[in-house]
């Protein structure tokens, strides 16, 4: 019987019997008190199953706005439950007579705030929720994707404790165009024709909690005689729902379960990110991953125990420590970190251990729903991945950071699209050769929001957003059309960086060699420039792809090398044709032996395998002078030349090097 009721209760659960659906266009005369237009020089239309609204929008005016408001109805100062439905549904279209509108579409949830802000002014009385979408018809807005908007906080000087997303008695749904206010002239129209409120009458939570407490009490009576007998393996069930078994520490479940215990409390969450757990997967395998963090752990219990009170794995590669009250002094915060990177000794293999990073949220009341924390926690992390720092704390200024990442991804995005970016070279000097012998391709961006920031910054968000391969081929397609105007002489080099991300995908190699092959150019003239990171997480498809640039002629250099974690070793079984010392090394072996002394070695190492050497940032002739007495015989830098474009380059190879130095008294190329 049991079981023909779980069944039912399941497939109930997933009927439409159970999808609890409000129309607010069929019911809204009832409901509600309507639609009205809000804007300037309007024309409103309430129909039956429609309503739209047409702005007509001139310069003479600074604070247009053209939009649609369906008011909620209210009782006794509380605003509708929008709560306790998951998605609002609707149809909406946009257009206007100035093209240059991007049909983007502003939509409000207006919450009434209530009580708590008796002594707010009235502008404050109400929290705005807000999404953008594309008005292209049918959308379906899970309301979970709203958030709270910055810029009523800002404006209004929000309290923290009023930041949080609420739903629970809201005023009105409105559409607005997404400008406000509307700065390009012209006729705006926005037409709704469906707006559905969509949640469940039985959450999945709530009938899932009754099957399994009815699944409960009828083992409890079934099996009573047999209980003794089966209390291990209950526990056993009970530990793998909410216990990882790799590491014996909670699992997501688990930590969910143990989190409705903080809701609502002063808490610090620290959540640690094992940033090398890909490279250890890739040469150790997943077991000795998990082997080696749940080593870690037990090595670590008792100092974990006297500072947190709960411990959990999120995923594969992440931990959350949660600590009531306020934070760990910062030298329990030393001990923590380091707890977490020392080494574990395994047979056969030596010490390894794992590289992490931690993002923390103080919490001074804990949100009910965990994910928050999780979010700002990521973010957190998020801002750190890139630097040397091994512990952020959530503020509102690296939140601001993750909303300049985003930005910066559209304007690379928008950059592609406008053709805003161009190369400039940095030429390669030969001290032996006495002569420019090459040049770098080096990308910069026109456009105003790119153009002032440093290519390392948004070429390394590019990565990381999927846009490196639009950017990588697009320098290749122009350093290519750059050089078919000029006559160089055919030792001439051009030398091109690309993301070790291409390394990875096999399919990149057969784009490469189409259009070289189309642009007729000599591959043995080619250098691909790598970053020394790479080598930390090669495998065999790198290796491959590497291969098979060699195979067409392709020269490979290791680029910044020296600032990584580049072993020699890894050097010698993975050859290069040249490597590029870094200039950190280059600037700072006059003053500094210890940089002077791994200037040597790298020289070195290079003669020993036959590996040409470029040095970096070369600003004064003392510093040439110096590399050249090491041994040292291509170069880089100021000294040389600034970054200019190929013209003026192709210009300084049409001069007499040996002239000009005899002229001028040095080997400045500029």
């Amino acid at each position: 019987m049991l079981f023909f009721f779980s069944a039912l209760a399941i497939v109930f659960l997933k009927s439409e019997y159970n999808v609890d659906k409000v129309d607010l266009l069929d019911v809204k005369r009832e409901l509600v008190e309507g639609f009205h237009a809000s804007g300037r020089d309007i024309f409103f239309s309430d129909e039956e199953h429609l309503a739209s609204v047409e702005c007509n929008i001139v310069t003479n005016y600074k604070n247009d706005i053209c939009g649609l408001v369906f008011v909620l109805p209210q009782k006794q100062g509380k605003g509708f439950p929008l709560d306790r439905y998951d998605s609002l549904n609707f149809n909406i279209e946009s257009h206007s007579s100035n093209d240059a509108y991007n049909h983007r579409i502003r939509v409000f949830v207006k919450n009434i705030l209530g009580t708590e802000t008796d002594e707010l002014e009235e502008i404050k009385a109400f929290k705005f929720h807000a999404v953008r979408i594309k008005s292209n018809g049918d959308m379906v807005v899970p309301l979970s994707r709203f958030k709270v908007e910055t810029w009523w906080e800002d404006m209004n000087n929000i309290p923290f404790n009023l930041s949080y997303v609420d739903m629970s008695s809201v005023a009105s749904i409105e559409f607005f165009i997404n400008d406000m206010p509307i700065l390009d002239e012209g006729r705006y129209t926005i037409t709704l024709s469906k707006l559905e409120l969509v949640g469940r009458v039985v959450s999945d939570a709530v009938l899932y909690k009754v099957l399994l407490y009815s699944w409960l009490l009828f083992s409890v009576f079934s099996m009573a005689f047999y209980f003794l007998l089966k209390l291990e393996t209950f526990n056993k069930m009970r530990g793998q729902a909410y216990y990882d078994p790799d590491s014996n520490l909670l699992n997501m479940i688990g930590f969910e379960e143990k989190y409705k215990k903080v809701a609502n409390k002063k808490a610090t969450f620290y959540r640690v990110r094992v940033i090398n757990w890909n490279s250890l997967v890739r040469h150790f395998g997943l077991l000795m991953a998990n082997y080696l963090l749940k080593q870690v752990v037990v090595k670590n219990a008792g100092l974990n125990k006297n500072y947190f009170s709960i411990t959990a794995r999120l995923n594969n590669n992440e931990l959350i420590f949660v600590r009531y009250g306020g934070p760990l002094s910062i030298e329990q915060e030393e001990i923590f970190i380091g707890a977490m990177l020392s080494p574990i000794n395994v047979s056969g293999l030596g010490e390894l251990r794992l590289d992490v990073k931690v993002g923390v949220s103080l919490e001074e009341k804990s949100p009910k729903d965990s994910q928050f924390v999780l979010d700002r926690t990521d973010i957190s992390i998020q801002s750190i991945l890139r630097n040397k720092t091994r512990l952020q704390f959530y503020s509102r200024e690296v939140s601001q950071q993750a909303e300049q990442k985003t930005f910066l991804e559209k304007q690379i995005k928008l950059a592609l699209k406008r053709r805003d970016f161009y190369l400039l070279y940095m030429p390669i000097y030969s001290a032996s050769a006495n002569k420019m012998i090459g040049v770098e391709a080096l990308l910069r961006c026109r456009l105003q929001g790119l153009k002032d920031i440093s290519p390392e910054v948004y070429i390394s968000i590019a990565e990381e957003t999927g846009l490196v391969r639009d950017i990588d081929l697009m320098v290749i397609d122009m350093a290519l059309r750059d050089f078919s105007q000029f006559n160089f002489p055919s030792d001439f080099t051009l030398s091109i960086n690309l993301s070790s991300k291409e390394l990875l995908d096999t399919s990149f190699v057969s784009h490469f060699k189409r259009m070289v092959n189309r642009a007729e150019f000599d591959f043995n003239r080619l250098c691909l420039e790598i970053t020394e990171t790479f080598l930390l997480d090669i495998d065999t498809v790198c290796v491959k792809t590497i291969d098979d640039f060699r195979a067409m002629g392709c020269k490979v250099s290791l680029d910044d090398f020296g600032t990584g974690y580049t072993s020699f070793q890894q050097l010698v079984n993975f050859p290069v044709d040249e490597i590029k010392i870094d200039r950190d090394f280059i600037g700072g072996m006059k003053n500094n032996k210890g940089y002077d002394a791994i200037v040597n070695s790298l020289i070195s190492i290079a003669d020993a395998y036959n590996y040409k050497v470029v040095a970096e940032g070369v600003e004064d002739i003392e510093t040439y002078e110096l590399l050249v007495s090491k041994g040292c015989d291509f170069f880089q830098g100021y000294y040389f030349s600034k970054p200019i474009k190929l013209s003026d380059i192709y210009l300084m190879t049409e001069k007499s090097i040996t002239d000009q130095s005899k002229a001028d008294g040095d080997i400045h190329l500029l």
